[in-house]
């Protein structure tokens, strides 16, 4: 979702910054600050804060009381509603898979008009359990067979690294999107790479003859 549907990362950004700082921990840049974007929460605060036990469910919580004030002022993507109803329109089913908490990531979809254009959601639980990124890549398979899709064969799409890997540890083909915050150096491993959610669009309701490993393009690929 962030990175991919929703231009979040300032938000998580100043919400990442505000909790460093009142645990007393050294902020960092902007850029340093970037390797939080992704990761399930309690994952980016142990690898990227050291933080260990009590003290990540702590700076969990701190993030939380940031983010939540402030995550509705993030936009949508240029592009993202319309490729949503392309992929409607093309009977292309659609499930959200995020390692942010379900219930607040289905809030500000909401809030965007986003969910009403998606098959099914998938996230990290309450207790921000299932958030690895398999997990919920798992998981979004499920629900999208229960909701009655054709589940045969599943692209996932993101924008970081850990989309690839989880991708590919779920057993799913993944597309990497350049508009998000990873660039096409850390998505090499993608089957496909995309600029934009037009040339996205075009990717997924035609996918049977397209290259594994191609570049769409404006030029093409």
């Amino acid at each position: 979702m962030d990175g991919t549907l929703i231009d979040s990362g300032p938000t998580i950004l100043d919400a990442f910054a505000h909790t460093l700082s009142d645990l007393g921990l050294a902020v960092g840049s902007r850029e340093e600050l970037g390797v939080f974007i992704g990761p399930p929460l309690h994952e980016g605060f142990r690898l990227h804060a050291g933080l260990e036990g009590q003290d990540v469910d702590e700076a969990v919580r701190i993030y939380r009381s940031h983010y939540t004030r402030h995550m509705h002022k993030a936009p949508v993507y240029d592009g993202v509603p319309g490729l949503l109803d392309a992929l409607a329109a093309a009977g292309v089913p659609t499930c959200l898979a995020t390692s942010k908490r379900e219930d607040l990531a289905v809030r500000l979809l909401e809030h965007k008009g986003l969910v009403s254009r998606l098959t099914a959601t998938a996230g990290a639980d309450l207790a921000d359990r299932g958030g690895r990124k398999a997990e919920v890549i798992g998981t979004a398979v499920r629900r999208l067979g229960e909701a009655g899709a054709d589940t045969s064969r599943v692209v996932h799409v993101g924008d970081r690294a850990h989309d690839v890997e989880g991708a590919h540890e779920a057993g799913v083909e993944c597309v990497g999107v350049l508009w998000g915050y990873g660039d096409a150096e850390e998505m090499a491993g993608a089957d496909w790479l995309v600029d934009s959610p037009a040339q996205l669009s075009d990717l997924l309701t035609g996918l049977t003859g397209l290259p594994l490993g191609a570049h769409v393009s404006e030029a093409g690929l």
